[in-house]
C-alpha cells in the first residue's frame, strides 16, 4: 500500500511540473491603428451651452441616467436590471460557462473509480460464496498542455460570459431610458394636441356665430369643422402609440401589461438641459466596451483551442493504479493476503486518423481568423456607433433650436390672426393654416425634443456607459471549485484588466 500511494504522489508531482503547452500563446490584438480623435470633433465639450468644461467620471458614465434627474427613470433602470429577462438569460449563461470550465478542469486531475462484487459459484452440490472489492485510478498526465490549453479556453469562455452580461446591461439600460422619453413625449403631444383642439373648437363655434350674423359662409363652417375633426383624429394614433411604448417598458421590466399604468400616468416634461458628454478617444473604447472585452475573450479562446487540437498529434501519457481485493469471506476482504495492487505508466498515441487532427487544427485556425474579424468588426462598429450619435446628437440639437423659433413666431402668429380674423380684418383660411402651423410646429417641438435626448443615450451606451467593474465580477459559491482562476485570470479581474 506505502508503495502504490508513494508512487501515486511520484505521479501527481510529475503532473504538477510539466510546462509545455503546444500551440500559440494569445497575445492582445493592436489597437495602434485606431485614430487619436473622432472624426466629428466637439471642441472640447459636448452638446451643452455652458462655458464650464470638466471631465465626467467612468462613476458618471457608469451611471449616466442620473444626469437627467429623474427619479422615475432610476427607478425603472434599477429594476430592469433585477427582472430583464435577456439579462436573466446572461447569466444562465455565465452558470453554464461555469460549469463548462468546472467540467473541463477536472480533465486536469485524477480519476477515482471504486467497484463491489458479490458472487457465489461452485459444483453442483456446493457452492462457494466470493466478495471483491476494488478501486481503479487514472492520470493523464498533460505533457504537451492540451488539457490546460482547453482549460484556458473554458475560462476565457467564462471571462466572456460575464462580459456578455455587461453589455447586455448597457443595451437594457438604452432601451428603458429611450422608451421612457419616448413615453413621456407621447404625453406631452397629446397635450399639446387636445390644446390645439380646444381652441380649435372655440375657432369653430366664431365661425359659425359669424356665419349667422352673415360676415362668412358655409364653406369657412365646413373647413373649421373639418380642422377639429382631423386633430381629433390624431389623438387615437398618439394614444395607441404611447401604449404601445409602455407595454415596451413593462416588457423590459418582466412586467405584466398595466403594470405601469399608474405609475406613468402623470405627465412630466422632458428634460431641456444637455449635460456634458464624455466623448475621450476611440482607444478607450477597448477598454470600456463590454462587447469588445467579450470580443477578445472569444479571441483568446479560440487561440488557445489551436493548442488543444494540436495537443492530438503527440502521444498521450497516463499513471494507472489499481487495488483490489478478493475474499471468501466478507470479514476477510481488506486483509492483506487477499488483496493485490498495481501501478504503472502507460501511453497512447494515435497514429493515422485520415486528417483527422490536421483538418481540426485547420478548422480551429479558421475558427480564430474569424474571431480575429468579429473583434476588428466589434471595435470598428463602436466607433461608428459614437460617431453616429454625435453627428445625430448635434444635429438634432442644430434642428432643436430652428424649431423652438418655429413655434414663437408661429404663436405670435396664431395670436395675431385670432385677433384679425375676430375684428373681420382677414379670411378664415389665413386663421385655419396659422392653427395648423401652429400645431405641427409645437408637436415637432416635442419629438425634435425626444429625438435629441434619444441620440444622448444612444452616445452614452456607445461609449459603453452603464455598467460598472463589480457587474464583471461572479462571486457565486461554485467559484470555490474553480482551481484555474489564478492561473488564467478570473472573471473578477478581467474588466480590472481592461480598464
Amino acid at each position: 500500500m506505502n508503495k502504490f500511494y508513494g508512487k501515486m504522489l511520484v505521479a501527481a508531482f510529475a503532473a504538477s511540473v510539466c510546462g509545455c503547452m503546444v500551440g500559440p500563446d494569445f497575445e492582445k490584438p493592436e489597437t495602434a491603428s485606431l485614430p487619436e480623435e473622432y472624426a466629428n470633433k466637439v471642441g472640447g465639450k459636448a452638446l451643452t451651452d455652458s462655458s464650464v468644461v470638466r471631465k465626467v467620471s467612468d462613476r458618471e458614465l457608469a451611471r449616466w441616467w442620473d444626469v437627467f434627474g429623474d427619479s422615475t427613470l432610476t427607478s425603472l433602470i434599477e429594476r430592469a436590471f433585477k427582472s430583464n429577462l435577456d439579462l436573466a438569460s446572461a447569466v444562465a449563461k455565465i452558470n453554464q460557462a461555469r460549469s463548462t470550465l468546472g467540467i473541463t478542469q477536472s480533465g486536469f486531475f485524477p480519476s477515482l473509480d471504486a467497484n463491489a462484487s458479490f458472487e457465489e459459484g461452485g459444483r453442483i452440490d456446493t457452492t462457494h460464496p466470493g466478495y471483491s472489492f476494488g478501486a481503479n485510478a487514472s492520470w493523464e498526465i498533460d505533457i504537451f498542455g492540451g488539457t490546460r490549453r482547453s482549460i484556458e479556453s473554458a475560462v476565457e469562455d467564462y471571462k466572456a460570459a460575464l462580459a456578455d452580461k455587461c453589455a447586455t446591461k448597457v443595451s437594457v439600460a438604452a432601451e428603458v431610458a429611450k422608451n421612457y422619453f419616448l413615453y413621456r413625449g407621447y404625453q406631452q403631444e397629446l397635450i399639446i394636441t387636445r390644446r390645439n383642439l380646444e381652441t380649435q373648437r372655440k375657432t369653430y363655434i366664431v365661425t359659425l356665430q359669424r356665419k349667422a350674423n352673415g360676415f362668412v359662409s358655409d364653406l369657412d363652417v365646413v373647413r373649421a369643422a373639418a380642422q377639429v375633426d382631423s386633430t381629433s383624429a390624431q389623438i387615437p394614433q398618439l394614444e395607441s402609440k404611447k401604449l404601445l411604448v409602455r407595454h415596451v417598458l413593462e416588457y423590459l421590466l418582466a412586467l405584466p401589461t398595466g403594470a405601469l399604468k399608474d405609475e406613468l400616468a402623470q405627465p412630466r416634461d422632458l428634460p431641456e438641459l444637455e449635460n456634458f458628454i464624455p466623448v475621450g478617444v476611440p482607444a478607450q473604447l477597448v477598454r470600456r466596451r463590454p462587447d469588445i472585452i467579450s470580443a477578445e475573450n472569444k479571441l483568446h479562446a479560440a487561440v488557445a483551442k489551436i493548442g488543444y487540437a494540436e495537443s492530438d498529434f503527440y502521444p498521450k501519457f497516463f499513471v494507472n493504479g489499481q487495488i483490489s481485493y478478493q475474499a471468501p469471506e466478507i470479514g476477510k476482504l481488506v486483509q492483506n493476503q487477499y488483496g493485490t495492487w498495481s501501478v504503472g505508466p502507460s501511453a497512447s498515441w494515435n497514429l493515422f486518423q485520415a486528417g483527422k487532427t490536421y483538418y481540426n487544427v485547420k478548422l480551429q485556425k479558421a475558427l480564430t481568423e474569424a474571431a480575429g474579424v468579429s473583434w476588428n468588426a466589434a471595435v470598428l462598429n463602436a466607433i461608428k456607433e459614437v460617431e453616429d450619435a454625435l453627428v445625430s446628437a448635434q444635429k438634432e440639437r442644430e434642428r432643436i433650436s430652428h424649431i423652438n423659433k418655429l413655434v414663437e413666431n408661429n404663436q405670435k402668429a396664431f395670436e395675431l390672426s385670432s385677433r384679425l380674423y375676430s375684428e373681420g380684418e382677414i379670411e378664415f383660411l389665413d386663421l385655419l393654416d396659422t392653427q395648423r402651423s401652429l400645431l405641427s410646429s409645437e408637436q415637432s417641438q416635442v419629438s425634435s425634443r425626444q429625438l435629441f435626448i434619444s441620440n444622448i443615450i444612444s452616445l452614452y451606451a456607445s461609449l459603453g456607459g452603464g455598467w460598472e467593474l463589480s457587474d464583471m465580477a461572479d462571486n457565486h459559491e461554485d467559484n470555490d471549485w474553480l482551481f484555474f482562476n489564478d492561473a488564467f485570470g478570473d472573471g473578477s479581474k478581467a474588466g480590472e484588466k481592461k480598464q
